[in-house]
């Protein structure tokens, strides 16, 4: 049997106001960012340090 890690596949980020409303675009939708590339931010390194892989659940793509 394989040992497994648990790695992030992706991070998305938002903003709020002192309110803590979301900042959105023209249209009502909330803005997300993500890190841009080739930036390192140390305390995402160590989100899954010592995570138990058993509280993870699988994602299913549905199929259109």
């Amino acid at each position: 049997m394989k040992n497994y890690t648990a790695l992030v596949y992706d991070i998305k980020f938002y903003l709020v106001d002192e309110e803590g409303n979301d900042k959105v675009d023209e249209r009502g939708n909330t803005i997300k960012y993500r890190l841009e590339e080739g930036v390192r931010c140390k305390p995402l390194e160590y989100l899954c340090e010592d995570m138990d892989i058993d509280i993870l659940e699988e994602i299913r793509e549905s199929k259109k």
